[in-house]
């Protein structure tokens, strides 16, 4: 019976930790302006389509429902997205207790809290809230599925995995992990070719026929995308610096003692105790995603967030590894609490970092920073010369100008004869005698208006050079620029 109301007391407190938390996060949410990826997102939400030029559909879609019912605005964009990372932190608890019991549970979800990249991933909506979620819900139902061979538990997998492959491709690997644990578990090798993996293979297969079939309209742009973001379309070679890159930024977000306690307990219960279904099943989880990154910073170091799906597993092997060190030696309650604290003082930091007066090129927060004062410029540029069109030089400006210009104006990236962004695809601009328009440009060169407007359009003129400000401090320095066919 005390185990009993133990368990209750334990499972009742994750709830109300995670409730408070989910409060404060949908609260704070709101007190950071969008990144760049939330900005270009919401544009994409805007034009709802099958699949984009760089990701899959899901994204646009979910920022679609959350601005449907809550406005465009940073709440709107941002709520579902808080909700999602909830959700995610609750499937870690469920995996972690159905796996081994609910102390191990509690404390995966409160270090989960407390690393940077989980903590500031959960207040923005970008493609990783969803690909994490559907990857901690697709660990837990194959779980289900390996222990129960219900064909409905390996439809919903195959439905599960393929959600998370419309967010970010990133999410195919899990079938990746779901054979590699057959296959290396002779007592379910059995199951590779049953009819609930091939129910699988094909509700994941549906999943994806929006992807397919605008690719192949569309000559296949997602395929360019990858190759340009791994390099390889330049070619592989091996760069060690990138791989030592890739590994320290990975320490950094994730907290450097977190993450070193994290491989030395993947690395552990590999060592040791590889032998049990549920730690294998946990390996076979985490290590083919992070074994995938890491070989491909030999070429280019991988951007730090593309491993997140694997902390799901990697936060229980890892809890689970030195609570086992903790219970032979109460030594190591030293170092596990120093890693706690600096993974809560660096996640605590982050959450407002301008009484650090970091380096505007080193601050975190400055890409959430901004973005309302140049838009304030370019209004009243606008307003000035009666601009037509408002013409960004890269898709991050042109998106987050659409998001806090007054009335969500339409803009634009200059032509271009490749299809390097999703602007690309969209109709571009029309450039008419009596056309003025605005270029807005992060670029600090002395003749920053590139060629193809100078060719477009009779006057290109500077109007302003200027630093955006925040709170009175500057963040990123822009040109604008008037661009017009009109002779007076």
């Amino acid at each position: 019976m005390t185990d009993s109301n133990s368990s209750r007391r334990i499972v009742g407190f994750a709830i109300f930790f995670l409730v408070l938390l989910t409060l404060f996060r949908l609260v704070f949410s709101t007190h950071l302006e969008l990144v760049a990826d939330e900005a270009y997102y919401w544009e994409w939400s805007k034009h709802l389509d099958a699949c984009y030029r760089d990701k899959g559909p899901a994204v646009a879609w979910t920022i679609a429902a959350g601005t449907w019912i809550a406005g465009d605005t940073v709440f709107g964009v941002r709520w579902l997205g808080v909700l999602l990372a909830a959700g995610t932190a609750w499937q870690v608890f469920v995996l972690a207790r159905r796996l081994f019991n609910e102390s191990v549970a509690l404390a995966a979800l409160m270090i989960s809290a407390v690393i940077p990249l989980c903590a500031v991933g959960s207040i923005i909506m970008t493609i990783d809230s969803l690909s994490v979620f559907f990857w901690a819900w697709s660990a837990n139902l194959a779980w289900t599925a390996f222990q129960t061979n219900r064909k409905g538990t390996w439809a919903l997998l195959g439905f599960a995995i393929g959600c998370g492959f419309l967010a970010k491709f990133t999410n195919v690997l899990q079938l990746g992990s779901v054979f590699l644990y057959l296959l290396s578990t002779p007592s379910k090798r059995r199951l590779i070719f049953s009819l609930g993996t091939t129910l699988m293979l094909v509700v994941f297969a549906i999943c994806t026929t929006p992807i397919l079939y605008w690719n192949w309209i569309h000559n296949w742009p997602n395929q360019r995308a990858l190759e340009s973001r791994s390099s390889l379309d330049v070619g592989f070679h091996i760069r060690p610096h990138e791989l030592v890159q890739f590994l320290r930024d990975q320490a950094i977000v994730i907290s450097p003692l977190i993450y070193f306690g994290m491989v030395i307990g993947v690395i552990g219960l590999w060592i040791w105790r590889v032998h049990e279904d549920r730690i294998r099943f946990l390996l076979c989880d985490c290590v083919p995603i992070y074994a995938c990154f890491t070989f491909f910073s030999l070429n280019v170091a991988g951007k730090a967030n593309w491993t997140a799906p694997a902390l799901i597993s990697g936060v229980i092997l890892m809890v689970v590894f030195w609570k086992q060190c903790l219970a032979r030696s109460r030594a190591w309650w030293i170092l596990v609490g120093l890693a706690l604290l600096v993974g809560f003082v660096e996640t605590a930091a982050l959450h407002e970092t301008s009484w650090l007066h970091l380096n505007p090129h080193k601050d975190p927060l400055q890409r959430a920073r901004g973005w309302e004062d140049l838009a304030d410029h370019t209004q009243k540029w606008k307003t000035q010369y009666s601009a037509d069109l408002i013409i960004a030089n890269h898709y991050s400006t042109a998106s987050l100008l659409a998001f806090y210009l007054p009335g969500h104006l339409t803009t634009y990236t200059p032509t271009s004869s490749t299809i390097d962004n999703q602007y690309d695809l969209w109709p571009g601009y029309q450039v008419g005698p009596n056309t003025a328009a605005l270029f807005v440009t992060d670029s600090n060169e002395a003749n920053a208006a590139p060629q193809i407007l100078q060719k477009e359009f009779k006057h290109v003129t500077l109007l302003e050079k200027f630093y955006t400000q925040h709170h009175g401090n500057p963040v990123k320095q822009f040109q604008i620029y008037l661009c017009t066919n009109r002779d007076s």
